[in-house]
């Protein structure tokens, strides 16, 4: 009898261990399987463990107006590949998640992540959950990997939100943060644009070199700095220029707009305004040749634009330079090459131009620092010490052009 007993006992014990095994290995049951039995891990699981997780989530985070999670689905299917390539998924390294992700989608510029291991799927869900940066409203997409660990579960939490690559037309529509890949040392960084700025030169984080010259037009709306070049001549409104391609020939240009021109802040434009209107001013803008030429005003950027422009039309090689002078201040400026000469002209500081005017930089290189010039066609940047740069604004060893942003290159529309 107590043979039979222990015959009868074996076979249940080897029977339970064949179903403890089946289940280990059909993954529905751990070591205790019985009491704790694990899931398959399967696409129906994960599409129901995020869901729970994002409803969870969000009665946390709607009533700390941090607005609702979703589930950025290119990222999703990228986190559920990074863990299915590792073999022993728990032993995953944040730094890695970051640049894998940061590598694959450059806008994700706001990530947080999480590695959790639990014994089930509830434990699992509530440590998830009690994740601090759940409530962070600078994130609005969860992605979630879940996994087998050592008889338990695992779980990939990442908390992110993508920024937009840096276009004109985007920040136009009401700026924002972006992210812009360097075009000197290719490094991808974000910015962010305060609809309210007016003029922006744009460096580089890591190299801080400059990648573009930004500045408001009258009408709101951020342009290139070269984009205020319009291509626009005295001939095309019926006035007689000079077609001299000498001195006299810059002085003359030179003479007609600086005669044409009041100098006038741009808190104080009344072109277009109603009669009566004592409002503020626009602030700080910039204008095309052409505005400052119909409105016959302007500051230093708008006249100095105006008569690189028409100096250009002309056939005079021409640049605006922005930067400072010992005097004023924060100033630009035009400096205009013929043959191995070069001189600086105010187009702001006087009304009647003589041939006396005209400086040679070599003479007014201790008043004016370049920063950054523009011509129709490219910006200009210079590394070189101001001593240096200010001695010569053509030479290609001291300026260069910053890459993409030509006419034909639409850089940062195109980035």
């Amino acid at each position: 009898m107590l043979r039979g007993l222990f015959s009868f006992g074996g076979l249940v014990l080897a029977g339970g261990l064949v179903l403890l095994i089946g289940l280990q290995k059909s993954g529905r049951g751990g070591l205790f399987g019985i009491f704790h039995p694990l899931p398959e891990v399967d696409a129906a699981f994960q599409r129901g463990f995020r869901s729970d997780a994002m409803s969870r989530i969000n009665r946390v985070r709607v009533p700390a107006a941090a607005g609702e999670v979703r589930v950025d689905e290119p990222v999703q299917s990228f986190l559920e590949a990074f863990v299915d390539s590792r073999s022993d998924p728990k032993e995953i390294e944040l730094d890695e998640v970051f640049d894998a992700i940061q590598r694959e989608f450059p806008g994700a510029q706001y990530l947080a992540a999480n590695l959790i291991i639990s014994n089930n799927r509830d434990e699992l869900l509530s440590k998830l959950t009690g994740w601090n940066a759940v409530a962070n409203p600078d994130f609005n997409t969860l992605n979630t990997a879940v996994f087998r660990a050592s008889g338990g579960l695992g779980a990939l939490g990442v908390m992110s939100r993508r920024i937009p690559p840096f276009s004109l037309c985007e920040a136009n529509e009401g700026g924002g943060r972006f992210f812009n890949r360097c075009p000197h040392c290719e490094v991808i960084h974000a910015l962010e644009l305060d609809r309210e700025t007016r003029t922006l030169i744009l460096s580089c984080p890591h190299c801080e070199l400059p990648f573009d010259v930004l500045a408001a037009g009258t009408g709101g709306l951020m342009k290139r700095a070269n984009d205020y070049l319009e291509g626009f001549t005295l001939e095309a409104v019926g006035k007689k220029s000079s077609s001299q391609r000498d001195e006299d020939g810059i002085v003359a240009l030179w003479g007609i707009v600086a005669d044409r021109c009041e100098y006038q802040l741009d808190q104080d434009r009344t072109f277009g305004r109603v009669p009566g209107d004592d409002a503020p001013g626009p602030g700080e803008v910039w204008k095309s040749s052409r505005e400052t030429w119909n409105e016959a005003a302007g500051d230093c950027e708008d006249t100095s634009i105006l008569l690189a422009d028409v100096l250009i039309g002309a056939g005079f090689d021409a640049r605006v330079a922005i930067g400072w002078n010992g005097n004023i201040g924060q100033h630009a400026w035009v400096v205009v090459r013929l043959g191995e000469r070069q001189y600086i002209l105010e187009s702001t500081l006087q009304k009647k131009i003589e041939r006396r005017d005209l400086a040679a930089i070599v003479d007014a290189s201790a008043f004016y620092q370049p920063e950054q010039l523009f011509d129709r066609d490219e910006i200009y940047y210079s590394t070189a010490r101001p001593d240096h740069s200010r001695a010569d604004y053509f030479s290609e060893t001291l300026w260069k052009k910053v890459p993409g942003v030509s006419r034909s290159g639409a850089a940062l529309s195109a980035r």
